[in-house]
């Protein structure tokens, strides 16, 4: 744990100085943004809505990325970027730039005996592994989502499973031992960022849920077929459709 209860200093720097220095302060964003933490989702929102460019540069931290917004609906859409750190950075910059709800759309490895290629997973809970979330608590490894948003989604997508997802900062060291206690715990997939993304939301005071699908069916034992890349682009295009209609007919937002 790198959190430490006695400690009342100020960071060196925060989201809100980093866009001052690189920005100028003058970025207004609307009060929801989804996070797309997988590839080709800002293409797509681009290509088959009414979208408008309002940002060249997100002032995050960390490589920074165009912000482009729904014309018709307050809702603002860019790349989460890719693991816990960036994850972090992508959701305080967001909370010091106004906005309220976090709808991240992402892929996840699936392991569960009871979930396949394409499954979608809404986390009812997230199992953090990763080492961002212990700079924010003590003594905490699992993180939720706000509750309206994460019900609201589960009424969206009534197939959704609702289980516990990890993350984890280690892409290569998921092995078979590990899984089998992470399905042990109630888990059925891993990611990098969602653990991340409700600890800090949590500690920003915003609301986040995340909606994933299942890219990659995890082996279970050394016996089973052997793991392969299994994402489709029918697959992506068609979780890019329902979860951005998801966002865009939220009445909370």
């Amino acid at each position: 744990m790198w959190y430490y209860e006695n400690d009342k200093t100020p960071p060196v720097i925060t989201a809100k100085k980093h866009i001052e220095s690189c920005h100028g302060g003058s970025l207004e964003l609307p009060e929801t943004a989804i996070l797309f933490y997988m590839r080709g989702g800002e293409e797509y929102a681009a290509a088959n809505y009414d979208t408008v460019k309002i940002s060249e540069k997100f002032p995050r931290f960390l490589n920074s990325c165009p912000v482009y917004k729904f014309r018709d609906y307050d809702v603002c859409f860019l790349d989460g970027g890719r693991g816990a750190p960036q994850a972090a950075d992508t959701v305080e910059t967001l909370a010091a730039l106004g906005v309220k709800n976090v709808v991240t759309v992402g892929m996840f490895g699936a392991f569960g005996s009871n979930i396949n290629l394409g499954d979608i997973l809404i986390p009812s809970k997230a199992l953090s592994e990763e080492g961002t979330s212990l700079h924010y608590y003590a003594n905490n490894n699992i993180f939720s989502p706000d509750k309206e948003l994460f019900q609201a989604a589960t009424e969206c997508f009534k197939e959704a499973n609702s289980s516990l997802i990890v993350s984890t900062d280690a892409v290569y060291r998921q092995t078979l031992f590990k899984e089998n206690l992470w399905r042990s715990a109630g888990a059925v997939g891993v990611d990098m960022e969602t653990s991340a993304v409700f600890s800090v939301s949590g500690y920003c005071k915003i609301r986040a849920v995340s909606i994933l699908i299942a890219s990659d069916k995890h082996p279970e034992n050394e016996s089973s077929e052997e793991w392969k890349w299994s994402m489709s682009r029918e697959m992506r295009c068609g979780f890019f459709e329902k979860s951005i209609g998801f966002v865009l007919g939220l009445e909370t937002v």
